[in-house]
C-alpha cells in the first residue's frame, strides 16, 4: 500500500514533529495491498487501455484521409500512436495483483543452519562501508560477517578487527563482484573440507546497504522450504534528494514495491537483485557459483537456479537502507551497466525462445524485463516519426486543429491517470519523464552492444565525496534532440502563417506537431534536472540528517542541528565557544562519542554558537556507535520518532 510522500508522526506536546520518508511505512512488516488500492489499480489500468484504444479508433474512423498519396503516412502515424497498446497490456497483466506471500519472522535459522553475511566492496570510503559493517555485526541470530575487500585497504582491515567482522581479500581481482563472491564461496568450501563449520546460507549486502535489525529474522524462515534458493527484499534508499528521487519512493520504489512484488505473486519467480538478499549455499554450488559470464550476475544467476528447479521468494518489507545515485553521472553509469548486462543475459540465454523449464509467465517477465532497457530507442522513434511526417508535408489528419487538440489532451490525461493508479501511485510523472530521457543514451549503449558484442567490464557506481562541485553534463544526444525538435516546430509555426514555404495543412501540422511539443517539454525538463545545482557532485562524503534534539557536549547543554556518520553540527545553549581538540558528545541512547571541533560559524556568519564536530580518523568505535544510533535508533532516543523508525528516515536535512 503506497504511503504518503511525507508522514507527520504524532509527538508529545512542545516536541517538534519530524517528517519522515515515505519508505518508513514499509519497516513494520510485509506490505499488503488493501482492497481499495487493488480495485483502483485495476480500474485505472483498464481506463488507460480503453482510452488508448478509443483514441486509436477515433483516429482511424474520423481523422484519416479517405484517399490520396499521403494515406500511408497517416497510417504510419497512427501505428506509431498505437504502439503503446502492447505496453499497456503488459503492464495490466504483470501488475494485476502484487501481494507476495510471506512467512513469519524467526528467532533462529531453520534446521540449525549457519549464516554468513557477505559485504563485497572495492573502493568505497569508510563513511559508506563502515555503517554497513557496524549494523551487520549486530544482527540476530548469531552469524558471521565477512567483508570482501577487492581494494586491499589496510584501514578496512583495521575497521573489521575493531567491529568484529572477518576481513577477506584475494590475490587476483577478476570478474568484479561476482568473482569476489565466488572467492568467498570457494574459501568456505576449502575451510569446510578442512573440518571447519559449514556455512549453509549467505546474506549479500552491497557495501552501502545498511541492514536493519529485522533483516535476518524476517528472511531466514523462508528456508524451511528446502526448494527455496533465494529470498530477495526491497532495496530502499535513505539519501533523500538523490537524482532519481521523486519525493516519494524514487524510481526504484516502483520496481520493488510493484513490479518485483507482482512477479512473486504470479509465481514467475523473483530474481536476485544483488543486495538485500539471502541465498542457499548448496544451490549456488549446484549452478557453479555466481554467474560470471555477464555484468548482471544477479539476474543471470537466478536464471541458472530456476533452470535446475530451485525457487525464489520475495519478502516485501524494507530491511536495509542504501545510497541511490546522487548525480546524473552516477545514474548513467549504473543504468548503463544494468542495461548492457540485461542485453548480455538476453543473448546468452536466448530469452526469445521459451525453454521447457520456463512457464509462459516466467518468459514474459524476463523478456519484457530485458527488452525494457531498449526504451531509449522508442523515445528516439517517438521523435523521429512525427518529425519525418512534418518534413515530408504529409497530410495525416482531416479534423480541425482544435478538435484534434481536445481529443488528444483528453485521451493522454486519462492514460496518465490510469497508469498512475495501476502502478499504485508509485510514480511521479515529472521525474519519470526526465529519467526516461536519460535512458536514451542507455538504450543506444544497449544497441551498440547488441551490434558489436564486445566484452564488457563491470564498472562500479561511484559514490561518496568528489574533489570539486560540478553540475551534471547533458548527453549530446539529448542536446541534439532538443535542437532538432525546436527547429522543426519553429519552422512549422512560421510555415502555418506563410512566412516560410510549408506544404502541410494546419490539421496535419497539429497532429504531428503535438508529439514534438510534448517531446520538447519532456526534454527541457530533463535538461533542467541534469543541470540542477541540487544534483551536482558534492564534497560531503556522508549524508546529513536534521534531528532537533537536546544533546550534551563536554557536559554542556546543546541542541543538535544535524548529524552524520562522520560528525555533527550543534548549537550551544549558553552561546559560548568550545575549545579546539577532542571532546565528548552525548546523544540520547548512545554511548559517549569522541569527536573534535572542526569549525565554528563565527568566521562566516558572525554566529558563534554553532559548532561543527567530526569524528577522529581511525576512530572506528565512534563511527560504529554513530552508525548504530542513526540506523538502529534506540527506542525513545528521539521522542518525535516512534519505535522502529530510525533517524535516517528524517527528511529535511
Amino acid at each position: 500500500l503506497p504511503p504518503a510522500p511525507l508522514v507527520a508522526l504524532p509527538a508529545p506536546p512542545v516536541q517538534t514533529v519530524l517528517p519522515v520518508a515515505a519508505w518508513a511505512s514499509g519497516l513494520a512488516g510485509p506490505m499488503v495491498e488493501s482492497r481499495r488500492s487493488r480495485l483502483l489499480a485495476r480500474v485505472g489500468g483498464l481506463v488507460a487501455l480503453v482510452s488508448l484504444l478509443s483514441y486509436i479508433a477515433w483516429r482511424i474512423l474520423a481523422t484519416l484521409p479517405p484517399s490520396g498519396p499521403w494515406r500511408w503516412a497517416a497510417w504510419l502515424l497512427v501505428a506509431f500512436e498505437a504502439f503503446p497498446i502492447f505496453g499497456s497490456v503488459a503492464k495490466l497483466i504483470s501488475t494485476w495483483s502484487i501481494d507476495a506471500p510471506f512467512v513469519e519472522p524467526v528467532a533462529e535459522a531453520p534446521y540449525g543452519m549457519s549464516v554468513a553475511v557477505l559485504i563485497p566492496t572495492y573502493n568505497e570510503e569508510a563513511e559508506i562501508v563502515g555503517p554497513t559493517v557496524a549494523a551487520a555485526t549486530r544482527l540476530q541470530p548469531a552469524h558471521q560477517t565477512w567483508v570482501l575487500d577487492d581494494g586491499d585497504r589496510p584501514w578496512l582491515k583495521e575497521l573489521c578487527r575493531e567491529l568484529g567482522a572477518r576481513y577477506v581479500t584475494r590475490v587476483e581481482h577478476e570478474h568484479a563482484k561476482a568473482g569476489n563472491l565466488n572467492h568467498a564461496l570457494a574459501l568456505m568450501a576449502h575451510e569446510e573440507a578442512d573440518g571447519g563449520e559449514p556455512i549453509d546460507l549467505v546474506a549479500v549486502l552491497d557495501c552501502d546497504h545498511v541492514p536493519l535489525p529485522a533483516f535476518l529474522t524476517s528472511t531466514l524462515g523462508y528456508f524451511e522450504d528446502e526448494d527455496i534458493a533465494l529470498v530477495q527484499a526491497p532495496q530502499t534508499f535513505f539519501n533523500g534528494g538523490a537524482f532519481d528521487d521523486d519525493g516519494y519512493t524514487g524510481e526504484q520504489g516502483l520496481f520493488f514495491n510493484v513490479q518485483l512484488a507482482a512477479r512473486a505473486h504470479a509465481g514467475a519467480g523473483t530474481f536476485w537483485c544483488g543486495s538485500t538478499s539471502v541465498l542457499r549455499v548448496a544451490a549456488l554450488r549446484e549452478v557453479g557459483g555466481v554467474a560470471q559470464e555477464t555484468v548482471t550476475e544477479d539476474m543471470h544467476t537466478t536464471l541458472k537456479l530456476q533452470r535446475l528447479g530451485w525457487r525464489t521468494a520475495y519478502h516485501h518489507q524494507n530491511l536495509a537502507l542504501g545510497l541511490a545515485p546522487a548525480t546524473p553521472e552516477q545514474y548513467l553509469v549504473q543504468r548503463r551497466r544494468w542495461g548492457m548486462g540485461a542485453m548480455q543475459v538476453l543473448v546468452h540465454e536466448k530469452l526469445w525462445h521459451r525453454q521447457r523449464w520456463m512457464s509462459y509467465r516466467t518468459q514474459f517477465e524476463y523478456l519484457t524485463g530485458t527488452l525494457w532497457w531498449l526504451e531509449g530507442l522508442v523515445t528516439i522513434l517517438a521523435l523521429a516519426v512525427p518529425a519525418t511526417l512534418l518534413l515530408t508535408g504529409a497530410a495525416t489528419s482531416t479534423v480541425s486543429p482544435s478538435t484534434f487538440l481536445a481529443v488528444f489532451v483528453t485521451a493522454f490525461a486519462l492514460r496518465m491517470w490510469g497508469y498512475k493508479q495501476l502502478l499504485r501511485r508509485q510514480i511521479r510523472w515529472r521525474t519519470a519523464f526526465a529519467l526516461r530521457v536519460l535512458r536514451v543514451p542507455v538504450g543506444l549503449s544497449c544497441l551498440w552492444w547488441l551490434v558489436s558484442r564486445k566484452a564488457l567490464q563491470f564498472k562500479v557506481t561511484p559514490k561518496g565525496a568528489a574533489d570539486e562541485r560540478q553540475r551534471g553534463r547533458v548527453p549530446w544526444i539529448v542536446v541534439g534532440m532538443i535542437v532538432a525538435s525546436v527547429s522543426l516546430i519553429g519552422y512549422a509555426a512560421l510555415g502555418l502563417v506563410a512566412w516560410v514555404p510549408w506544404r502541410t495543412d494546419s490539421s496535419s501540422t497539429v497532429s504531428s506537431g503535438l508529439w514534438l511539443v510534448v517531446a520538447i517539454l519532456v526534454l527541457s525538463h530533463a535538461v533542467m534536472r541534469i543541470r540542477a545545482e541540487q544534483y551536482a557532485t558534492s564534497r560531503r562524503a556522508a549524508h546529513r540528517f536534521a534531528v532537533p534534539i537536546g544533546v550534551r557536549v563536554d557536559g554542556r547543554p546543546a541542541h543538535l542541528v544535524d548529524v552524520s556518520v562522520r560528525g555533527a553540527a550543534v548549537r550551544m545553549d549558553d552561546g559560548g565557544r568550545l575549545p579546539a581538540g577532542d571532546l565528548v558528545v552525548e546523544l540520547p541512547g548512545a554511548a559517549p562519542l569522541r569527536m573534535q571541533t572542526t569549525l565554528t560559524n563565527a568566521s562566516t556568519t558572525g554566529v558563534d554558537d554553532i559548532v561543527k564536530l567530526s569524528t577522529v580518523d581511525g576512530d572506528w568505535a565512534t563511527l560504529r556507535d554513530l552508525s548504530v544510533w542513526l540506523f538502529h535508533t534506540p527506542e525513545g532516543a528521539v521522542p518525535a520518532l516512534p519505535a522502529g523508525i530510525p533517524v535516517v528516515a528524517v527528511q529535511g536535512g
